[in-house]
C-alpha cells in the first residue's frame, strides 16, 4: 500500500487527514517536499542586529546592497560591509522599530520613525538626510511618480496618514496643487477603525494597510492627485514587516490568518483550516514586529521568519513556506534577524578568495545563485549579524503521514515500511499507532532501512497507524510511503 505525503495540514485532525500532519525543515513542491538548505553566510557582521535590508539596480544593472542596524547604515560589495551612515553621526533606532528602503530613480531611501529620511546616490560614500522637509515616516514606497511615506511624525505622530513627494521630485514635499505633493488621513468605518499604517505596496497603484482595513490608492491627477478606496475594510495586518509583494499580488499576515492579496481588491485566504491556528499556538504575539516576510520569485514561494516557542527575546527561530503556485506550506526551524528578496550581486573567480581558499569547502554550493549576478534570491541576516542565503547542505527534517486504517473497521499488524525519498541522505522512519481516537499516539524506535529492499521492519499490531519519517543529509523529494500490512481482526 503506498501513501504520499500530503499538503501540510496541521489544523485537521490526525485521523484521516488528507495530508500531512507533521513537517519540518521541507518546503512544499508539487507532489512532494524539498528540504530547507542550512544558511551559508557569505558576508562579515554588522555591528549590532539587522533592522533591514535591500538590494536594487542602477541604470546600468549594477547590484547595490544595502543594510541598517540600530546606529548605522551600510552597503554591501562582495562579502563586507562598509559604514555609510550620515556624516551627522550615529542613528538611534528604539527597539520595534526598523528600516523600511525605497528605489527612486538612481537613488535609494531608507526611513524608520525615530530618524530623518535617509538618501543615498548610487556609489555614493555616505546617507544624507532627504531634502525638502519630508516627514519621519514608518513606511515608504513609489507609486507612479512620487515617493510616498506613511504612519508618518510631521512633528506631531500621524500613524494614519499617506504624505507623497512632488510629482517626479523626491526633494519636494510642500503640499501644492502645482507640485502635486499632498497628504491623506485615513479613517475607517469599519468595526474597530481602520488602526495604525502598518504598511504600503506600490508600482502602478499602492496598497495601504492598516491594522483593520485596506485601501487602494490610484493616481488620478488634480484636484486629488490620489483617490483612496477603502477595498477591504476590517480586513488588516498587525505585523508591520509580514507584507510581501510579487507584482500584483502581494500575501500578508491578518489579524485572523494568511492572506493573499491580488490586483489590490481580490481576498484570498491561504491559511483557513490548514495553517493559521498552528501559526497563532505557536507565535509569540509580544514581538508583532518580528514576523518578517520575503519572497523569492525565482520558486514561486513566500517564506515568513517569526519567533515561535522557545525564542529568545524575540529572535525569529521559525520560519513558514508558502507555494503560491501549488498553494501548499511547508516550515523550518532556523535562527535569523531579517529575511528579505535580494539580488546576487555576481563574483569573479578572483573574489572567490574572500570567501573560502577552497571550492571544495565553499559556501553555498558553487552552483548557487548568490554568485550569478542579476539572479534573485532569499537573503537573510543570522544571529551573527552576517548577511546568508540557503545555500547550505539539507537540514535535518520531519514528515509524517495522516493516521489511518489499512483495513477499514479492522485492526492491522504493519510489518515494514519503505521510505519514499529520491538522494542520498539517511533515512530513518518510525510507525505511531494507538487503538482508540481518545488514545495517545505511542511511537516505535526508529528503523533503518535494508540496503537491498529499502524496507525498515516493525512489529506493529493496532486500529491507527501513522508514519514519520526522518531524513538527515541531501534528497530532491520527499514524496511519501510504501507499507505492508496484513488484517488481523476487528477486535
Amino acid at each position: 500500500m503506498r501513501l504520499k505525503f500530503g499538503e501540510w495540514l496541521p489544523d485537521l485532525p490526525a485521523f484521516e487527514n488528507p495530508g500531512a500532519t507533521l513537517v519540518k525543515n521541507v518546503i512544499p513542491f508539487q507532489g512532494s517536499y524539498l528540504p530547507v538548505q542550512a544558511v551559508s553566510q557569505i558576508s562579515d557582521a554588522l555591528t549590532a542586529r539587522c533592522r533591514g535590508a535591500m538590494s536594487a539596480r542602477d541604470k546600468t544593472g549594477q547590484v547595490y546592497s544595502y543594510a541598517g542596524d540600530e546606529t548605522k547604515l551600510y552597503s554591501l560589495s562582495a562579502n563586507t560591509h562598509t559604514d555609510v551612515t550620515n556624516t551627522g553621526g550615529a542613528y538611534a533606532l528604539t527597539s520595534e522599530e526598523n528600516w523600511e528602503f525605497a528605489k527612486y530613480g538612481e537613488n535609494v531611501y531608507a526611513v524608520n520613525i525615530n530618524e530623518n529620511p535617509q538618501t543615498i546616490t548610487f556609489g555614493d560614500a555616505n546617507f544624507a538626510d532627504l531634502a525638502g522637509s519630508p516627514p519621519k515616516a514608518r513606511h515608504i514606497t513609489t507609486i507612479n511618480n512620487f515617493l510616498v511615506f506613511a504612519n508618518i511624525n510631521d512633528g506631531t505622530d500621524r500613524p494614519q496618514r499617506v504624505r507623497w513627494s512632488a510629482i517626479n521630485n523626491p526633494e519636494s514635499w510642500t503640499p501644492d496643487a502645482d507640485t502635486q505633493a499632498d497628504f491623506q488621513d485615513l479613517y475607517s468605518e469599519a468595526n474597530h477603525g481602520g488602526g495604525w499604517i502598518m504598511g504600503l505596496t506600490g508600482g502602478e497603484y499602492g496598497n495601504v494597510f492598516q491594522e483593520y482595513s485596506i485601501w487602494r490608492m490610484t493616481y488620478s491627477g488634480s484636484p486629488l492627485i490620489f483617490t483612496f478606496d477603502e477595498v477591504l475594510p476590517g480586513i488588516g495586518t498587525p505585523c508591520k514587516n509580514s507584507i510581501v509583494q510579487e507584482g500584483r499580488v502581494t500575501h500578508f499576515l491578518g489579524q485572523d490568518g494568511f492572506y493573499q492579496l491580488i490586483d489590490g481588491a481580490q481576498i484570498k485566504p491561504i491559511g483557513k483550516n490548514r495553517i493559521d491556528k498552528y501559526f497563532f499556538n505557536d507565535f509569540d504575539a509580544t514581538y508583532a514586529e518580528a514576523v518578517i516576510g520575503a519572497q523569492d520569485p525565482t520558486n514561486q514561494i513566500v517564506a515568513w521568519i517569526y519567533p515561535g516557542s522557545g525564542n529568545q527575546s524575540g529572535i525569529p527561530n521559525k520560519i513558514l513556506f508558502y507555494d503560491w503556485i501549488n498553494d501548499k506550506w511547508g516550515n523550518g526551524e532556523v535562527n535569523l534577524q531579517w529575511i528579505y528578496n535580494a539580488i546576487g550581486q555576481g563574483v569573479t573567480v578572483e573574489q572567490l578568495d574572500n570567501f573560502s581558499t577552497s571550492i571544495d569547502t565553499l559556501e553555498p554550493h558553487l552552483d548557487s545563485r548568490f554568485w550569478k549576478g542579476g539572479a534573485l534570491q532569499l537573503a537573510i541576516y543570522d544571529n551573527e549579524n552576517k548577511k546568508g542565503t540557503f545555500g547550505g547542505t539539507a537540514l535535518d527534517a520531519v514528515i509524517e503521514t495522516s493516521e489511518a486504517q489499512a483495513f477499514e473497521g479492522s485492526r492491522a499488524h504493519l510489518s515494514a515500511v519503505r521510505p519514499l525519498v529520491d538522494g542520498s541522505a539517511t533515512l530513518t522512519a518510525q510507525v505511531g499507532t494507538r487503538d482508540l481516537q481518545t488514545g495517545t499516539t505511542a511511537w516505535t524506535a526508529a528503523s533503518s532501512p535494508e540496503t537491498d529492499t529499502g524496507f525498515c521492519h516493525f512489529r506493529s499490531d493496532a486500529r491507527y497507524h501513522r508514519v514519520r519519517v526522518n531524513t538527515s543529509g541531501d534528497f530532491s523529494h520527499a514524496i511519501g510511503v510504501d507499507m505492508e500490512a496484513q488484517k488481523t481482526g476487528r477486535r
